[in-house]
């Protein structure tokens, strides 16, 4: 995918904002670039930022995680769980992509384009983490160590102040909220299997909507395993305003 002067002009001053200096320039741009352009120009996926976001979205959790194991060592796994579910939710890293200036950099098609696409919470949330993938790998050895100096850099502050809203998320009562409002049933909360010695037992459940498993979770009790799932459920469902 051949990319215009204005447009590497237009990386390399995003580049001396954010402290970044890729020696692959396409890495960077490939970063922005949504499937609605390669799509309609017949351009292969791959030069899309699809598999970045893939990569990304590890980076990210493994970077917020760390914050959080670092900064909080008297909360529990499912404090920690809750926190981070909170803080990597898409409408966040939305916030996040929207303060580095991504509606001005993404690539959209024409019909995408139109539609406002630059501005959905959906295509800069993946972007976002399309470039933490892209920063992991244009570092290699120390891809981990930019990726979250990146974050800390400019978001900090933002990530560890989500502490203070770790008490009003309860995710159990958001998802029975949510299917309620479908069809007035219940999820449902299934241990499926178990491991460890009888006082240091982990427990594994899941959460299951309609006949279908919606979220999973472990913890060392049912009570906080049954927490995980229902976090990891109010992500995958995707439900707004809060993860």
């Amino acid at each position: 995918m051949s990319i215009s002067k204005e447009r590497i002009e237009s990386l390399i001053e995003f580049q001396k904002k954010y402290n970044l200096d890729f020696s692959d320039i396409n890495l960077l741009n490939q970063a922005f670039v949504h499937t609605s352009y390669t799509n309609e120009n017949n351009i292969s996926v791959f030069s899309s930022y699809e598999k970045l976001e893939f990569y990304g979205d590890a980076v990210l959790k493994l970077c917020v995680s760390d914050f959080l194991f670092n900064s909080f060592p008297d909360y529990t796994e499912g404090q920690l769980t809750k926190l981070r579910a909170q803080i990597v939710s898409d409408r966040n890293i939305f916030e996040y992509a929207k303060q580095l200036g991504f509606e001005d950099l993404i690539v959209l098609g024409k019909n995408e384009k139109k539609q406002g696409g630059a501005k959905k919470q959906s295509i800069l949330a993946c972007a976002f983490e399309a470039l933490l993938g892209a920063i992991f790998i244009e570092y290699k050895e120390k891809g981990y160590e930019k990726a979250k100096n990146f974050l800390s850099e400019n978001f900090l502050d933002d990530i560890l102040s989500f502490n203070s809203k770790i008490d009003t998320f309860n995710p159990k009562a958001v998802l029975q909220e949510y299917t309620q409002s479908i069809d007035h049933k219940l999820p449902k909360y299934n241990v499926v299997s178990q491991s460890g010695k009888e006082h240091k037992k982990t427990f594994f459940v899941e959460v299951s909507y309609r006949g279908k498993v919606i979220g999973k979770g472990s913890a060392k009790t049912i009570k906080s395993a049954e927490e995980n799932a229902a976090v990891d459920a109010v992500k995958n469902l995707n439900i707004k305003g809060q993860q």
